[in-house]
């Protein structure tokens, strides 16, 4: 389980169910698949765990309500983790086909040092 956020760069994706589209602002100087990387985290997924509702089957909905109050770090934008992360993001896209559990794995490492989580912190949120 966790998050399943994506980026439709063409914006061609069509649903039938329960889908909701988030936009980022003019502003917003972070990239979508950093956002996607940090919203697919395990921190991301901790804290809608301890913060949402239960649905049916164990699952969560990821409306605006429950997302909106996720913290996104401030210094996200310069950060070395960020470029690092978009790095892993470009290897995942071309090993689609291939388990890219390692390179989620690092993600999620640079995902706790951008929220600067010390050790103890982050076996909170993955104990493994």
């Amino acid at each position: 389980m966790g998050g399943n956020f994506s980026f439709d760069e063409q914006g061609v994706f069509y649903q039938t169910a329960t889908l909701y589209g988030y936009v980022k602002k003019d502003d917003v100087l972070v990239s979508y698949k950093v956002l996607m990387a940090v919203l697919n985290s395990r921190l991301c997924w901790w804290f809608m765990q301890n913060t949402g509702t239960v649905m049916s089957g164990g699952f969560y909905r990821y409306k605006p309500a429950y997302i909106k109050p996720f913290p996104m770090p401030s210094d996200m934008v310069l950060s070395k983790s960020s470029l690092e992360i978009e790095n892993l993001v470009k290897a995942i896209e071309q090993e689609k086909e291939n388990d890219t559990s390692t390179l989620e794995n690092q993600i999620d490492f640079l995902v706790y040092h951008l929220y600067g989580l010390t050790y103890d912190e982050v076996l909170i949120v993955d104990p493994e």
